[in-house]
């Protein structure tokens, strides 16, 4: 009489239902691309004007729709940072400030013009410490990731050095007529960059 064999079971395979590097990377890139629009759609003031300026609520959403979707897509961007832990750290103080950047835009687009100018800045003023949170991670973020994809030669040149659009524009901003002169561009060129950089990591670096 011959002994049969259990047959062995087949490990079981589950399905991975997460999104792929490609679709994460095409995330920043939209994201990075609508970023860019909604500033430059955004007024180069803030005043009682440019409240009911017809792009006002328009500039605000859209610019926050790219923050959250280049947020979606940072996992993609830390594969491709990975050999700079500064940049790594830029890129997790950039979510922070991009996650948080919705709840400030709905705020002005449609709190602000419902209160006026004069109002809304009193409304500011009591949250200041959530602008001062969102703002200097916002700021601080890209700054940390120029250094280290710059050191490491993680990004080309040029793209690391458009991350840092939005600082250097507000730093510029007193020097000129109006603050947007300085900012806006800038907000545009680190949109840009930024999708510039998720496009580059649809692949790995």
């Amino acid at each position: 009489m011959t002994a049969t064999l259990p047959r062995s079971t087949p490990p079981l395979v589950r399905a991975d239902h997460r999104a792929g590097p490609s679709l994460r990377a095409g995330s920043v890139i939209a994201g990075g691309v609508l970023f860019a629009v909604g500033n430059a759609l955004h007024p180069m003031e803030h005043d009682d004007a440019a409240l009911s300026a017809p792009t006002w609520a328009a500039a605000h959403v859209t610019f926050a729709a790219g923050a959250l979707l280049v947020a979606g897509g940072t996992s993609v961007l830390a594969a491709r940072l990975a050999p700079s832990r500064v940049a790594q750290l830029g890129l997790g103080v950039l979510w922070l400030g991009l996650v948080l950047m919705p709840v400030s835009s709905a705020l002005e687009a449609y709190v602000a013009p419902a209160m006026g100018s004069h109002a809304f800045h009193h409304l500011e003023e009591s949250i200041a410490w959530f602008s001062a949170l969102a703002g200097l991670a916002t700021l601080l973020g890209p700054v940390l990731m120029a250094i280290g994809a710059v050191r490491h030669r993680l990004l080309p040149r040029l793209v690391a050095l458009a991350l840092l659009g939005t600082t250097i524009g507000l730093l510029v901003s007193p020097a000129v007529a109006k603050e947007g002169y300085a900012l806006i561009p800038g907000t545009v060129v680190f949109g840009l960059g930024i999708a510039a950089a998720g496009w580059l990591s649809r692949r790995p670096a």
